[in-house]
């Protein structure tokens, strides 16, 4: 007995051996397998942290495991990560592994985060599988497989999904996604159990979140027939944000279409159930909501989906009926809500689709509201008929309903028809499309924190014809900017339908625009100093073509002020033009003609023409950085100028000028300028031992200049500084390196001073003599030289001639 308990030991502590031992020896084996099979599958970069292989953790069955597995893919997706999953396991039967037959009984998916990107050339990131010339060998039927899927549980936790469709301009996210699915799935028939639920989840098609903040839940017994492929909706209870809706029917997977035959419709038929749909940021205090009336909602799917031009029959029916809104801290309610609405379509193209909302009406303070709207043939012919017609006080709706994040309020009228359909439009034949109305709106008020200055729309009025909107005033203000405009805008319902160009004639006036308020508005970009704006390029939308005949009193931007602005603005395909843009400005008056042009957003640029009379070129440089950067001694300045110079430059996406592409030149002229203390008079006083020099006044200006790809070319010039006439040129470069040659005066004792430094001495009486000074170095840090050249000439000519007058005297002596 003692030998059998030696024997049993010995075989249970080697089989205890085997199960540790095993994973160790051929984890490195079945690993490098997993990396082949990946690499030669997959074109991305595949990463994982760790590979787990155990025999004991689920014994008898073996089980894997991998963390930290990160998908990337390459060019040009390789800034984007695929797939991350925090950790994968899977459990393997160990007696069909030790027999060949591979059998997948469990799943576990944890903290994943999928990123799928649609480029605007459809090309997909996911799309990384290696395609291959090679045909596939078809396997005998006979043969057993070496795969077999015997799953009873697969679990997906805390999945994060999301899809952006350019191509579509579509966006989508879901977080929060769990899953659970058990039941045994080697069966060809069989039923399985689904538990999955999202917690939030966002659509948003082109720039208008359709649902914003939704949870979902899923509680359903499926069957499955693996033979036929058919799925069934057993027992089930669908949430959607608290609203419970019930499942009929089942899913046909077909070889090129899925068969639906499915019904859904709500369990509860009380109006507050409905409001459960709305997302909570809209709907406050949802639990303390009082309500009354009766809805249904009710929907079906059945036929073959193909593609979208060939759908299922579907329909949606949705109705409330004298439905109420009342929370209970706010003085006003929404009564008599009332709403009839039908999605149909008999099955085939999606041009089949009828929308039509019969009914939606409400009141609000004795104030009625209401509307219908139908559309058919949405597609091909967008053909509609609606109304609306009512009065809207926005302060009791703000009493009827909490607005935490915004203030609203101001009256809104409207009485609007339409009948028609879009070729009418298309084919301008105006006469025979019904649209005609009008929408008054007075003392509304609107401030959020996305727009803390507020805005005020005293009064507009704007009346509406088949061909355009006639708006008779607009009267806003906006901070302590004010707007007032009138005029006309065209062809509103093709852009409004069919993506047209929107066009328009109005008159603007305006006797403030502070545009530091609305720059104010632009979010802080990460890492901004406080204080700072972040000003972006702004794309201007190339289906508006518009011409503003515009008048400003005074407009502020930055720390400049600008008095009487006024000219045409035109807008169209993306460019805005000025055309004699008059204006008042650093104490002088300046002439505009150019275009900010963003028709391609890859390289937007100003295309200006300039002409400036008496400005205050010190202003100036204090309220443009661009003065400063070109013309560095501006700050040191006092006296006014008159500039007329064409300027271009590209922008960066900040709205700076990219100073390589700066190209353009002109004039500058000016009776007298003084400059006082730069860094250049500075040395040169410090130098010559003179500080006259840090104060010059230079008269009769007139300087010709170039800009060469972001480089100032200086021609030759001459002015008075003190009396007497001094010439400069140079250039300074883009990187703010400066090449200055000043031809200037000096007097024999100032030059006496540096002479000898140079190997010479002269006379300290006499006429001044002509000294270069270069000036070279940086404009925050110049170097100054001396050419002495001319001096010495002019120094040895006059030595020579006093030498001929002492001779000659001389001579007359004998």
């Amino acid at each position: 007995m003692k030998k059998f308990l030696k024997i049993a030991g010995s075989v249970v502590l080697g089989i205890m051996v085997l199960l540790v031992l095993l994973p160790i020896l051929f984890k490195g084996k079945i690993e490098s397998v997993v990396k082949k099979q990946i690499n030669e599958n997959v074109n991305a970069q595949v990463n994982y942290n760790k590979f787990s292989l155990s025999l004991l953790k689920d014994f008898p069955n073996i089980s894997m495991g991998m963390d930290g597995l990160s998908v990337v893919g390459k060019a040009p997706f390789e800034k984007d990560t695929l797939l991350y999953l925090g950790n994968f396991s899977t459990e393997v039967g160990l007696m069909g592994a030790l027999s060949g037959e591979l059998a997948v009984k469990s799943v576990l998916l944890s903290d994943l985060r999928l990123n799928a990107i649609v480029l605007p050339d459809s090309m997909a990131n996911w799309d990384i599988t290696i395609s291959t010339e090679e045909e596939t060998e078809v396997e005998n039927e006979s043969e057993s497989s070496e795969f077999k899927i015997v799953l009873e549980s697969f679990i997906i936790d805390n999945a994060n999904i999301t899809y952006v469709d350019h191509s579509m301009n579509v966006a989508s996210t879901i977080n929060g996604f769990n899953m659970d699915l058990s039941g045994d799935m080697s069966e060809v028939q069989t039923n399985l159990m689904l538990d999955a639920g999202i917690e939030h989840l966002l659509v948003n098609y082109d720039g208008i979140n359709y649902i914003n903040g939704a949870s979902l839940k899923l509680d359903a017994g499926i069957g499955v027939d693996l033979e036929k492929m058919i799925f069934s909706f057993l027992d089930n209870e669908l949430m959607v944000n608290g609203l419970t809706l019930q499942l009929d029917g089942t899913v046909a997977v077909k070889d090129e279409a899925y068969g639906l035959d499915l019904a859904m419709g709500t369990t509860k038929t009380d109006f507050k159930s409905l409001l459960a749909l709305v997302p909570e940021e809209f709907l406050k205090d949802f639990d303390g909501l009082q309500t009354k009336g009766s809805m249904h909602l009710k929907a079906a799917v059945k036929g073959d989906y193909i593609d979208e031009e060939h759908l299922p029959a579907f329909n949606l029916d949705l109705a409330v009926e004298n439905g109420a809104i009342q929370y209970p801290d706010l003085p006003e309610s929404i009564e008599e809500i009332n709403i009839q609405l039908l999605v149909e379509n008999k099955g085939g193209s999606a041009d089949n689709t009828l929308t039509n909302l019969e009914k939606f009406h409400f009141k609000v303070a004795e104030n009625p509201f209401d509307a219908s709207f139908s559309v058919i043939k949405p597609v091909s012919n967008p053909t509609f008929k609606g109304k609306a017609i009512g009065r809207i006080d926005l302060h009791s709706l703000a009493n009827a309903i909490p607005l935490d994040s915004f203030d609203i309020m101001g009256l809104i009228e409207t009485d609007f028809v339409i009948d028609g359909n879009y070729a009418l439009i298309e084919n301008e034949k105006y006469e025979d499309f019904n649209a005609s109305g009008k929408l008054m709106l007075k003392d509304f008020y609107y401030q959020s924190t996305d727009l803390p200055q507020g805005i005020l729309i005293k009064n507009s009025k704007m009346t509406v014809n088949p061909r355009s909107i006639k708006l008779e005033s607009f009267d806003c203000i906006i901070g302590k900017s004010d707007f007032k405009l009138s005029g006309m805008v065209n062809n509103y319902l093709a852009y409004l339908l069919k993506d047209g160009t929107l066009k328009g004639s109005l008159s603007h006036h305006s006797a403030l625009i502070n545009t530091n308020e609305f720059l104010a508005m632009a979010s802080t970009e990460e890492g901004t100093v406080e204080g700072e704006t972040p000003i972006e390029v702004v794309e201007v939308p190339k289906n508006l073509d518009f011409v503003f005949n515009s008048k400003v009193d005074r407009l502020v931007y930055d720390k400049l002020n600008i008095y009487q602005a006024k000219g045409k603005v035109t807008m169209k395909n993306g460019v805005v033009k000025l055309n004699g843009l008059n204006m008042n400005l650093l104490d002088g008056a300046m002439t505009m003609n150019g275009q900010y042009n963003t028709a391609s957003m890859s390289k937007p640029y100003v295309d200006f023409n300039i002409e400036g009379s008496n400005l205050d070129l010190n202003v100036a440089a204090h309220s443009f950085s661009m003065v400063d950067s070109l013309l560095p001694l501006a700050k040191n300045t006092e006296g006014k100028v008159s500039p007329k110079f064409s300027y271009y430059s590209v922008l960066a996406k900040n709205a700076k000028p990219v100073m390589s592409t700066i190209n353009g030149g002109g004039w500058l002229r000016s009776k007298s300028v003084e400059v006082s203390n730069s860094k250049i008079q500075n040395t040169l006083a410090s130098t010559l031992k003179n500080d006259s020099y840090k104060s010059m006044k230079a008269e009769d200006l007139n300087i010709n200049f170039i800009l060469d790809k972001g480089n100032v070319i200086v021609k030759p010039f001459k002015t008075k500084v003190g009396g007497k006439v001094v010439e400069v040129q140079g250039t300074q470069g883009i990187d703010q390196s400066i090449n200055y040659k000043i031809t200037m005066p000096v007097s024999r004792k100032e030059v006496a001073k540096m002479a000898g430094s140079f190997g010479f001495s002269i006379p300290t009486s006499g006429d001044d003599l002509i000294v270069d000074v270069l000036v070279k170095g940086t404009v925050q840090e110049p170097q100054l030289s001396f050419g002495l050249d001319k001096a010495r000439k002019q120094v040895e000519k006059d030595l020579k001639k006093e030498g001929e007058k002492l001779l000659n005297n001389f001579l007359k002596g004998f």
